[in-house]
Formats: structure tokens, C-alpha cells, sequence
């Protein structure tokens, strides 16, 4: 039986994934260093840096915000499992 054309293609693109996830990450710009830099001393964001830094400025400060969350939360969270 012949694969149906939906299948060919997600065969397809399933081997394209594997392709690249198995190269290497590409190196940071200069900007995208800069934004980093700045993301994680807590300093604003210049505009003048490109979309590609903004994205990992955002990024940076989405991962730092979910694990200032959970750091901030834990004591709180310990303190109500011993009290209760």
C-alpha cells in the first residue's frame, strides 16, 4: 500500500526537526550578547538593538521571572505544609 501524500510529508518534515535539533546552536550576535547582558543585571532594554535581541531579552527575563516566582513562593509554600 502506497503512503498517502499527509503521511510522506510528515515523514518528511519529522526528519527536518531531527536535522535540526542535532546541529549546533548558532553563536549570539553582538546585539543579542548586548541584550542578554543587559536582561540579566536588570538594565532596559535599547531599541536600537534588533528583534532578534528582543526576543532573547524577553526571553531571559520570562525564565528569570518564572524562577524569581518560584523561589519567592517556596518559603511561603514550606511554611503553610508545616504549619498545617
Amino acid at each position: 500500500m502506497m503512503p498517502s501524500m499527509m503521511e510522506r510529508d510528515a515523514s518528511r518534515n519529522s526528519d527536518n526537526v531531527t536535522e535540526k535539533s542535532l546541529s549546533q546552536p548558532r553563536a549570539l550576535t553582538h546585539d543579542e550578547k548586548k541584550a542578554a547582558e543587559a536582561a540579566f543585571r536588570g538594565e532596559p532594554f535599547n531599541p536600537s538593538w534588533s528583534a532578534a535581541a528582543q526576543a532573547v531579552y524577553d526571553g531571559i527575563l520570562a525564565a528569570m521571572g518564572k524562577r524569581e516566582m518560584a523561589e519567592c513562593c517556596e518559603p511561603a509554600l514550606e511554611r503553610e505544609c508545616l504549619v498545617g
